[in-house]
């Protein structure tokens, strides 16, 4: 069985050969270049066998787009280059925003051509999906980057140049999008920061959010197969708010450090809303670390890991051929795990156990 045949099976809800795993990490130092960022790719992919690929673009490649001031770091663990001047620092500005067209934008321009790249490399064996974020997380990005209380205040004194501003913001988007799938993508990892209670109400989620997200998806519904929605923040998650989106496959943050458990989202939880795949991380914090760089250590780690985080998902679950997990290969920042259970692909998420 392929990578994709495998990974398509789990979408279907057909018996796979094995699990399916896959892991991405931040790589600054070579994420701007075109040629440097495609070869880190496709060595990362082949030495860790992964079933399929998450390109893992410069968070602030929209930003970017759009022509804020960057100071790039040089430091391979700093994802983040400093913005300087963001593109939005009023609701003028947000107003103001034009629709971008990605032919003619030389940084979507480097991030096509890596798209490209690796879809040509791989030729269909082993899916790739891009990363975009939503369109509301798109403009946070452009004005306070991952800090929201400047958009927030935004919102409360002129939601009308707000949603000026997401309706370019979400044209810009569609176009990128045409080109991705001409690129040869098989979906898109969709990543959201409002999922949460904490930040807008209900009514503002819907108006600013989900309508915006589901036109999104709605555009690509047809042309792709293997779409990921990440709710990128930990506390007081709204999933079922996400249950009617035609993606495939569900994920969101990991959370380690909160001092309050209860108010993470479990496995069982968002087991118990859908049988679509749910993709989840390892605890990036600790999971890979170890003195003496003991890789059984870890190996065993990960997979007294993964058996209990099997058991905590429910009779969804179900029981799992998780042993075969103890000579897989593990990285970087998620992995996926999933397995048959009375013919529904689940993936687990280990941290909310």
């Amino acid at each position: 069985m392929t990578h994709t045949e495998r990974i398509r099976n789990m979408v279907e809800h057909k018996p796979v050969d094995r699990v399916g795993i896959s892991g991405w990490v931040h790589m600054p130092m070579v994420d701007r270049n075109v040629k440097d960022f495609t070869k880190a790719t496709i060595d990362f992919t082949d030495n860790m066998n992964w079933d399929f690929i998450k390109l893992m673009s410069n968070g602030h490649y929209f930003a970017e787009a759009y022509g804020a001031q960057i100071r790039w770091r040089n430091d391979p663990k700093e994802w983040s280059g400093e913005i300087l001047r963001y593109p939005v620092r009023s609701a003028q500005d947000a107003a103001n925003l034009p629709v971008l067209d990605p032919k003619e934008n030389p940084v979507f321009q480097r991030e096509l051509q890596i798209a490209k790249n690796v879809t040509q490399h791989y030729a269909g064996s082993v899916p790739v999906i891009a990363t975009i974020f939503t369109p509301l997380t798109w403009l946070q990005e452009m004005s306070s980057s991952c800090q929201p209380t400047p958009l927030l205040k935004m919102i409360s004194e002129d939601k009308k140049a707000v949603r000026k501003a997401l309706d370019a913001l979400l044209e810009t988007n569609l176009k990128l999008l045409d080109q991705f799938i001409e690129a040869g993508v098989d979906g898109i990892f969709l990543s959201t920061q409002f999922g949460t209670r904490n930040l807008l109400s209900k009514e503002l989620r819907e108006e600013l959010c989900h309508q915006y997200d589901r036109a999104l998806l709605e555009h690509i519904k047809d042309r792709t197969w293997f779409n990921m929605l990440h709710v990128h923040y930990c506390e007081d998650l709204v999933m079922e708010e996400y249950m009617d989106y035609p993606v495939q496959a569900f994920n969101w943050e990991n959370c380690t450090a909160c001092p309050d458990m209860s108010r993470l989202t479990s496995i069982r939880q968002v087991r118990e809303m859908t049988d679509k795949i749910i993709i989840g991380g390892i605890d990036q914090h600790n999971d890979f670390h170890d003195p003496n760089n003991d890789r059984e250590l870890i190996k065993e780690r990960l997979r007294r890991r993964l058996l209990r985080l099997c058991r905590s998902g429910g009779r969804k679950t179900g029981a799992s051929p998780f042993g075969r997990f103890a000579g897989s290969r593990f990285s970087g920042r998620k992995n996926v795990c999933g397995q048959k259970s009375s013919g529904r692909p689940a993936f687990c998420q280990c941290p909310t156990l």
